[in-house]
């Protein structure tokens, strides 16, 4: 088992500048969903635009698209970005039509996936006469203490404290990789990215008291933490690890 390759979780923030319209953002999402959501060794993929509407101080607004895709391992990853024509499609296509835009990458191993099963309360169609999105909440943090015992320790306390609110579709955690890339954004030691099936779900959970607890719990361990908040608008769900 020491052999085993970890499963990647890797998740790119676009910020498409001055090309931000809302026609662009989805035409960029379109694209993203065509070239980039299948490749061999890629369990599942996400993307969604940003949730305007979460200001709160220690979340990360500057970015306008998310994109999350699991890898069964790095070689997968590696086979994707390096070979893939429908990759290099891509890069091509928004290149030409978006390019001011710029991205930012987190690496992550998973250590833990947990499929949902919390049912959340019955939702309201809006006024918008469409469902409440899934949030897709990702959270990186810095550690006082990087020792592989601490971080083991700290993913633990995320499990306990994070992963069990009513619903929640999918919990992931994991460390930072080795990846080191142009775009490689480095400064955490721990992810942490849950989907929440509506919004509604996601304030409860913020109001609960699993989620109060958790600062205690975590008291002094934590350097600076980053949050990153999207409502999806296409997820594949397939989670099997094994695919």
């Amino acid at each position: 088992m020491a052999n085993v390759k970890p499963v990647l979780m890797h998740s790119t923030y676009f910020n498409l500048g001055a090309n931000n319209t809302p026609d662009v953002a989805e035409a960029y999402m379109a694209e993203a969903r065509e070239y980039l959501s299948s490749s061999k060794g890629m369990v599942s993929f996400w993307i969604g635009q940003k949730a305007a509407d979460m200001t709160r101080p220690e979340n990360d607004l500057a970015y306008d698209i998310a994109m999350h895709q699991v890898f069964r391992d790095e070689d997968a990853f590696n086979l994707y970005n390096g070979s893939d024509p429908r990759h290099d499609q891509f890069v091509a296509d928004v290149n030409r039509w978006a390019p001011s835009t710029t991205r930012r990458v987190m690496d992550g191993n998973l250590t833990n996936l947990i499929i949902g099963g919390n049912v959340s309360t019955a939702q309201a169609i809006g006024p918008d006469r469409n469902f409440p999105q899934s949030v897709f909440h990702s959270l990186y943090f810095s550690l006082t203490d990087k020792s592989p015992d601490n971080i083991e320790k700290f993913t633990g306390i995320c499990v306990q404290y994070l992963s069990r609110h009513p619903g929640i579709e999918l919990f992931a955690t994991g460390g930072l990789t080795d990846i080191k890339r142009d775009v490689s954004v480095r400064n955490f030691d721990v992810a942490v990215n849950i989907i929440y099936d509506s919004k509604k779900a996601y304030d409860g959970y913020l109001q609960s008291q699993e989620h109060h607890d958790f600062f205690p719990a975590s008291a002094g361990m934590i350097d600076k933490t980053y949050i990153f908040d999207s409502y999806l608008k296409y997820q594949s769900k397939v989670y099997s690890l094994s695919r």
